[in-house]
């Protein structure tokens, strides 16, 4: 989930291209192993998170674009980051995703919100239109935000315990009152609500890196409407507003998105939907 910039490098017969970092451009910090700043996310955590991760989403790669999924975790690092890149070489195409463990240990970020950035990672290689302008493999940061929610967070956590997953936190009335809206039975709204709070933990370590004085919340969505598409990082409310847009969507999960076409896998006007669109405050629709 990152905040992604681009290089591209072609040597002999392998192209190599980079979606730079989820804290891209911002404040960069260090969170060092054993910071007193640090969450309390343990190493073991971390991996496990990083290695279910690729076990998971192994097969679906290789089937879709017969590709190989590689995760990678850096505890030692103390970056707070995270970035995307694919890799191809005579036909053998690898699709990379890294995350260090600095971000791991970021005081905003949950397990939940660790498996966030993960899916946001994976939204770049698979979240379909639109795609940045310079790097057009890669999903926009808002895309990869919304198919965080829309399509990684449900596969990931659908078969989960998610109400006991989310039994201790408070849960907003807001989040509680738009899950109730699109789904109807226990085991949905407790997904729904848990895909939600995955969301705001992300946001608020972007609102942090930002030095953003107004923390996102689901009550206050970002006003802004773009005059045009916004391809790079949005601020931390209006990704909030897509994490959360994406969380209350009821298309499918089974319906990718479509690399040119914004309509298919998911919520728009053109299709009749008022909810779980993608907000205005990065997204500009083309119908």
């Amino acid at each position: 989930m990152n905040v992604i910039g681009l290089f591209l490098l072609a040597v002999s017969f392998q192209s190599f291209a980079c979606d730079g970092g989820l804290a891209l451009n911002k404040r960069q910090i260090s969170i060092p192993v054993n910071s007193a700043f640090a969450n309390d996310i343990t190493e073991k955590e971390f991996k496990d998170s990083i290695k279910g991760f690729q076990n998971f989403f192994l097969e679906e790669v290789e089937s879709r674009d017969k590709a190989e999924l590689i995760v990678i975790g850096s505890w030692a690092s103390n970056t707070v980051n995270a970035y995307a890149e694919q890799i191809s070489d005579w036909g053998d195409k690898k699709y990379y995703i890294t995350v260090y463990g600095g971000l791991a240990r970021h005081k905003d970020i949950t397990r939940d919100g660790l498996v966030a950035v993960l899916c946001h990672e994976l939204g770049h290689h698979f979240g379909g239109y639109p795609k940045k302008t310079t790097n057009r493999w890669s999903s926009a940061e808002g895309q990869a935000d919304y198919y965080t929610t829309m399509k990684c967070l449900r596969r990931v956590w659908e078969k989960s315990d998610n109400t006991l997953a989310i039994q201790n936190i408070l849960i907003p009335s807001t989040v509680k009152t738009e899950c109730e809206k699109t789904y109807g039975n226990d085991k949905e709204l407790a997904l729904c609500q848990r895909m939600a709070l995955a969301g705001r933990s992300v946001s608020l370590m972007i609102q942090d890196l930002d030095h953003d004085s107004f923390e996102p919340k689901f009550e206050t969505p970002d006003p802004q409407i773009v005059r045009a598409m916004n391809y790079m990082h949005p601020y931390a409310q209006c990704r909030l507003d897509t994490f959360f847009q994406g969380s209350i969507c009821p298309v499918s999960d089974s319906l990718e998105f479509d690399d040119d076409n914004e309509q298919v896998g998911a919520c728009h006007q053109a299709n009749g939907d008022q909810r779980g669109l993608r907000p205005k405050c990065w997204f500009l629709s083309k119908k």
